[in-house]
């Protein structure tokens, strides 16, 4: 009988075929990947602040606006929404706290 240590499975590594390129496993950086990595300094940032908003603005003009009417009609259910649910939770809070008021007291 054949012993299963005297034989062991490939590892990963000796799957790879010599000259190949070597992938890097997500969250795994490799030397190379680290070295071309560029530095992170202010320049980067700044660099990588004004793309971000070169790209908003791009994309911002495929947006659809809609006319003034309508964002001010939208504008006024909210915020007449907004005072009926403060309304009716400002009523429910008065009662409660005077409820609990008369079971402490």
């Amino acid at each position: 009988m054949a012993d299963k240590k005297s034989n062991p499975a490939p590892s990963k590594a000796a799957a790879v075929k010599p000259g190949a390129k070597a992938v890097a496993l997500p969250g795994k950086a490799t030397k190379a990947a680290v070295k071309d990595e560029p530095s992170k300094g202010l320049g980067y940032w700044v660099e990588q602040g004004v793309q971000f908003l070169r790209e908003v603005k791009t994309e911002l003009k495929k947006v659809t606006w809609p006319p003034r009417k309508q964002t001010v009609a939208s504008t006024g259910v909210v915020l007449g929404l907004v005072a009926i649910i403060s309304l009716f939770l400002g009523l429910v809070d008065y009662v409660l706290t005077h409820f609990v008021r008369f079971l402490i007291s």
